[in-house]
């Protein structure tokens, strides 16, 4: 009788044993299938962030596809409206000798225009004489060859005597700091604060600018322009800012500020 119990018991034991494991594979399963879910949809994610990773390529492909037309866009513009120029001074004109003189008139006035309009001259003037076969004379083509080159400045007679005191912000004791190492640098005369023989005046508003920003001067363009006698140099700084085509040693100007 005792054995019959003990085997019954073990029986019922073994059944809910077994009922128990059921359960449990049951719930594995629904786990197995939430997981498939899970993964599922964290490659659908994976697929649309792919797909937005494209479309953001593409859209700055396009953007830059945008601004090379832009920008080609302004230099036909450019170029045209120097055209249109040098047409009018030519009209009527049939002779080489002429057409010569009338170019030469028009290039020395295009010397002292923004760097990209002396670009835009310089391609369009060699255009048009290789297209009607026009051999310029030496000294013209020459002319025409470095109207890309970086412009020198004519230094004014600028010696410490000659400075007012509305430029006092460029002689603190900070400022005289940088005007040293611009001068050991070559980049200002060793007397004074005039730009030394060779310095662009390109270079000399990335001077001011960084300097100005060093020294926290507001009014930079004016007192620069005071000191150095050279108009427009915002607008020298506005091309490069605008280009991306730093002047020549720009880094070396970027380290003697620091």
């Amino acid at each position: 009788m005792s054995e019959e119990l003990k085997t019954g018991e073990m029986m019922e034991a073994t059944r809910e044993a077994r009922r128990q494991l059921e359960c449990e594979q049951e719930r594995m399963k629904e786990r197995t299938e939430q997981m498939k879910g899970f993964m599922l949809a964290l490659e659908a994610t994976e697929e649309v962030l792919q797909e937005n990773e494209r479309l953001r390529e593409e859209m700055d492909q396009l953007r830059q596809q945008l601004q090379d037309e832009k920008d080609k866009n302004t230099k036909l513009e450019m170029q045209l409206k120097e055209m249109t120029k040098l047409s009018a001074s030519v009209a009527g004109k049939a002779s080489q000798e002429e057409v010569q003189k009338a170019l030469r008139v028009f290039v020395n006035k295009s010397k002292r225009k923004k760097m990209e309009k002396r670009i835009a001259v310089k391609e369009m003037v060699l255009e048009l004489a290789n297209a009607n076969g026009l051999v310029l004379p030496t000294d013209l083509a020459a002319t025409i060859d470095s109207l890309d080159d970086e412009q020198p400045v004519e230094q004014p007679q600028t010696a410490n005597s000659g400075l007012t005191e509305n430029l006092a912000e460029l002689l603190t004791a900070e400022a005289q700091v940088l005007w040293q190492r611009l001068r050991d640098a070559g980049f200002i005369v060793a007397d004074g604060y005039a730009l030394a023989e060779g310095v662009s005046a390109n270079q000399a508003a990335y001077i001011a600018d960084r300097m100005a920003e060093r020294l926290q001067i507001k009014k930079k363009w004016k007192l620069f322009q005071q000191l150095w006698g050279i108009p427009n140099l915002g607008q020298l700084a506005g091309t490069w800012q605008q280009t991306g085509k730093l002047p020549p040693r720009s880094s070396d100007i970027d380290k003697l500020m620091k």
